[in-house]
């Protein structure tokens, strides 16, 4: 990486639409490059490719059947993409992925049998009031969410979780190679779903 932060417009960024390939390289090294570039093109050749998110290059979807399955967000503090990521944990270099697993009761308990509910129950969202952040006291009054709500993933009962916070909706910052092969599973059971529904 240069000495100096390269500032993408996302003007440039649009026009360009890199490949998540791209970002990874750009933004990534050793082990961490190596599992996201790993990732990024097992989606690929799973025809669930990833495309440029509205908001940023380094913030790319994949859709499959018309839903959304995935979402990868990529970080270097050296690149500057215009954008803050509020999931980046402070890491110089980050990446995470979010598996959208929008039937995964379906699958739940394969989920168990294979002892893979850790990744939920370590990733889960906790409710930080973002529906009264920013809002001037008294002008819009905080949204029904705030403080969170109580849910039960896999047997184990959460207190306090953002009331987004699902298997469907679960951010993994940093995967290794072993987390990263469970959500190529947990993908594959989800297209599975969706190909008989």
């Amino acid at each position: 990486m240069s000495e100096e932060k390269k500032i993408i417009p996302y003007k440039v960024q649009k026009g360009n639409r890199p490949a998540i390939e791209e970002v990874i390289g750009a933004c990534l090294d050793g082990d961490l490059k190596e599992t996201a570039m790993d990732f990024a093109l097992w989606m690929r050749e799973n025809k669930m490719p990833f495309k440029l998110n509205t908001s940023t290059t380094r913030s790319q979807r994949a859709d499959y059947k018309g839903e959304r399955i995935c979402h990868i967000i990529v970080y270097d503090d050296e690149v500057d993409f215009n954008h803050v990521d509020k999931h980046n944990p402070g890491d110089p270099q980050y990446w995470s992925v979010s598996p959208c697993l929008w039937h995964w009761e379906k699958y739940e308990g394969y989920i168990v049998d294979e002892r893979w509910q850790n990744i939920f129950w370590d990733n889960v969202r906790y409710c930080n009031n973002c529906s009264s952040k920013g809002r001037d006291a008294g002008k819009i009054p905080p949204q029904p969410c705030a403080g969170g709500v109580c849910k039960n993933f896999f047997g184990k009962d959460f207190n306090g979780l953002c009331k987004h916070s699902t298997p469907a909706f679960t951010t993994i910052p940093n995967p290794d190679e072993t987390t990263v092969n469970a959500v190529k599973n947990l993908l594959g059971l989800e297209k599975e779903v969706r190909d008989n529904l």
